[in-house]
């Protein structure tokens, strides 16, 4: 890459990082966007999805209350437990949830919309400027639907791998702690998770994002509408009311031995947050298991357990604030490469010099 390429990569981030505060509309339009938490449908706390949920858990409290295995209650006091949506744990989550949302809209979301553009240009000048290869300008439906869900597959196969990173990896740990630091686990809990984790996977996910505009660009858009409900892809819709919300919640639902190793069921995903060392390294999937059934890294309990969840040996206080979240895995990830670096470093040399 010459000096120019490089420089416009360069511009062009910063083009899009700071894309909604070029202008008073574009500050107020990113704002805007929080009120469509709940309606638009691209939004993980879309209505459609929360009362998919909603009927799921009931379905298990009426199940449960049938067999006698749930003591007298109401389904209120079943599904939001005070000593758990009270808990000082979650109220953190609440607190990094409000801010991390604002965030979101005026930083993160462009930012990734960025990466995923600059994702696009490479694949095109290497797929067709290079590898000379005509994207599809037509397909039959049927098609049409199996590279929707294979796009969609392919994405939380990254997403796989990339979470697995997270664990593996010391420096990436660093970050990915934030999440699994929770002590009880709601729905917000989902969004407990370091803004650096967004930047790298989106940066595994640019090279997917890039081949899927590449593949799509010249299919007619009339056509893509049979793929979409919502204006967003049907898989993705369909999977939005599987309720995923439920993943992290306190109710250890599990979906069957069929679809537990198709979909990430609750009880699969509060498993791979159980502080138990049976427990470790086990249940990466994002949204299908089919990656943990082939990697040998599915998990799903025989019999009912007792899941505890949070991180092993970690004094709590140390993630009790929003700043803590924020801040602490830069201290963390530090002092991970200066570990490294002296692991790296030629005997008889010491980072002091540097210093």
């Amino acid at each position: 890459m010459t000096i120019e390429g490089v420089k416009w990569f360069f511009e062009r981030v910063a083009e899009y990082s700071f894309s909604a505060f070029a202008s008073w509309s574009s500050f107020t339009a990113a704002i805007g966007k929080i009120a469509g938490t709940l309606t638009d449908v691209e939004s993980g706390l879309a209505w459609p999805y929360l009362v998919a949920s909603l009927l799921i858990a009931g379905v298990v409290f009426v199940a449960l209350n049938r067999g006698d295995a749930l003591p007298p209650s109401s389904f209120h006091a079943f599904l939001f437990p005070r000593h758990i949506y009270h808990h000082p744990s979650a109220v953190l989550d609440y607190r990094f949830y409000l801010i991390s949302i604002v965030l979101k809209f005026l930083l993160w979301v462009p930012i990734l919309a960025g990466m995923g553009t600059l994702g696009y240009k490479v694949m095109k000048l290497v797929l067709i400027g290079y590898a000379l290869w005509e994207p599809p300008k037509t397909l039959p439906l049927a098609w049409l639907f199996v590279a929707v869900l294979g796009f969609y597959l392919l994405y939380d196969f990254v997403n796989y791998w990339a979470h697995v990173l997270f664990h593996k990896v010391p420096m990436l740990w660093s970050f990915h702690r934030v999440h699994h630091s929770a002590e009880v686990m709601t729905p917000i809990t989902a969004y407990r998770a370091h803004p650096m984790e967004f930047f790298f996977i989106a940066i595994l996910q640019a090279p997917v994002v890039g081949l899927a505009g590449v593949f799509y660009q010249n299919l007619p858009a009339h056509d893509m509408q049979a793929t979409t409900i919502f204006g967003m892809s049907i898989v993705s819709f369909v999977y939005g009311l599987s309720g995923f919300h439920l993943q992290h919640s306190h109710l250890p639902i599990s979906y069957g031995p069929l679809l537990n190793r198709i979909i990430v069921s609750p009880i699969q995903h509060q498993v791979h947050h159980s502080i138990d060392p049976r427990h470790h390294n086990k249940n990466f999937g994002v949204k299908f298991a089919v990656w943990d059934a082939l990697f040998d890294t599915l998990y799903v309990p025989k019999a009912p357990e007792t899941i505890q969840v949070g991180l092993p040996g970690v004094d709590p206080r140390e993630f009790s604030t929003v700043c803590q979240l924020y801040f602490l895995p830069f201290k963390k990830s530090v002092k991970e490469c200066i570990g490294l670096a002296r692991k790296l470093l030629p005997a008889g040399l010491s980072l002091e010099r540097y210093r």
